[in-house]
């Protein structure tokens, strides 16, 4: 199926007569001179592309959560305001006709955050507490530079192209392809925290015939591109996605692993295995693009409590004499999408998840957005945007609500309930 937007990787070769030539070999021979004392230089020609991609959006939101009494109260972000949620640089370099390398940077808005530890007894030291940094950011509000994608890539065919880096996720790049509005909203697998949208390892991939048949396999460490460290063993993640019909597609994914959480530290606690399924299906025809995406993840996260139900506990790993608990969250996500013309089109998007089947199976998160896109220039997307979600019997962190990452929606315990709104004009620029 046709994408109407495509993911961030390889950007710039799009727009060729884009890219920023005098920009990359500025960084580059910046980077090679750090570096490198007295190289002979790097072939920054026609090898090497300069190009980025943002995300951003001028909105009012209100979130409200339910106390233990049942009062709705207003809580952050609830405000109106212009936010950047992402931004990305890429730099391609071509070496040969079989290898190539690829760099994508990533930035968000980041703030310091603090806890309070409790202190065992130690010899003449009495138990107490202390506060400790959470964030590596002690001055407040930054802005947060990272590496998302960087890799090696060796092209040998179409069957058979092998990665070896931080690259993109098997079953989150496929679905975000055939959805289209990434920029919009985040697929359900990744808003919610079951899927990695990029990971350090090695990735295979390739295409049989004119894109009849698709696949990724990758081996990753498991905690995704920010936690680049190795763990005590490696994830599995795979997807095969076909195209029997020009307007068809279907696919499948699978992950297996430990998300990074097992180390040598506490391989021998008791531990689970989290288990994804995916499966989705897009038909696009006569400018209607129409899918849906199936999952099924297991022992990924769990509730606290039942009493007051705050998903997001691992299921994994918790200590060497309380094991994980089993449980297991399944949802899909529809979406359809029109394209009047080539600068105008309307959308609409439905999620529902239920996130703790084994624990709490009232503990549900249900989605949608509508909306209408004006394309004023081809590189550029401006869209009317409408959000709504309701998390019930308990409280859920949802990813990407504004510049800060991430916001809390339920009640106060499982009784309770939060609702989330949104609307303004969304942005998508790349170059």
């Amino acid at each position: 199926m046709a994408s109407l937007t495509r993911p961030v990787a390889r950007a710039a070769a799009a727009n060729p007569a884009t890219r920023k030539t005098l920009i990359t070999s500025a960084i580059i021979a910046s980077c090679a001179a750090a570096s490198t004392a007295g190289a002979a230089g790097i072939d920054v020609g026609a090898n090497t592309t300069i190009g980025g991609e943002f995300f951003a959006d001028f909105s009012h939101i209100q979130l409200q959560n339910e106390n233990a009494s049942g009062q709705r109260i207003d809580t952050a972000p609830t405000g109106t305001g212009f936010d950047v949620k992402r931004f990305y640089l890429v730099v391609d370099h071509k070496f040969n006709d079989v290898w190539a390398a690829d760099l994508t940077t990533d930035a968000q808005f980041t703030t310091a955050s603090t806890a309070t530890v409790s202190t065992p007894a130690n010899g003449t030291t009495p138990a107490g507490t202390t506060t400790a940094l959470t964030n590596q950011n002690s001055s407040g509000g930054v802005n947060e530079v990272f590496i998302k994608k960087l890799y090696l890539e060796g092209a040998f065919n179409k069957l058979f192209v092998l990665r070896i880096g931080s690259y993109n996720g098997a079953w989150t790049s496929f679905a975000e392809s055939n959805y289209g509005y990434r920029y919009i909203e985040k697929t359900t697998t990744d808003r919610l925290g079951f899927a990695n949208t990029a990971d350090w390892g090695i990735h295979a991939s390739g295409v049989y015939g004119a894109n009849l048949v698709n696949y990724q396999f990758s081996v990753v460490n498991g905690g995704g591109f920010k936690n680049p460290t190795r763990s005590k063993d490696v994830d599995f993640e795979g997807r095969v996605g076909v195209n029997p019909l020009s307007w068809l597609t279907v696919g499948g994914g699978f992950y297996s692993g430990h998300l990074g959480q097992i180390t040598a530290a506490n391989e021998n606690f008791p531990k689970n295995t989290a288990t994804r399924y995916d499966a989705l299906a897009a038909v696009s025809i006569i400018g209607i693009h129409v899918g849906t995406e199936w999952y099924q993840a297991k022992n990924y996260k769990t509730v606290n409590t039942l009493a007051a139900s705050v998903f997001g506990t691992s299921a994994v790993v918790n200590t060497a004499t309380v094991g994980p608990t089993n449980d297991k969250a399944n949802g899909f996500s529809s979406w359809v999408s029109y394209e009047f013309n080539s600068q105008f089109q309307a959308f609409a998007r439905y999620d529902n998840a239920k996130l703790s089947a084994n624990i709490n199976p009232n503990l549900r998160d249900e989605y949608f957005n509508l909306g209408a896109v004006y394309k004023p220039i081809k590189p550029l997307d401006v869209a009317v945007v409408y959000k709504n979600e309701k998390v019930e019997h308990g409280s859920n962190s949802i990813s990407g609500a504004n510049a800060n990452a991430s916001y809390t929606i339920g009640g106060a315990n499982s009784s309770r309930y939060g609702r989330f709104s949104e609307y303004g004009v969304y942005a998508h620029y790349k170059f």
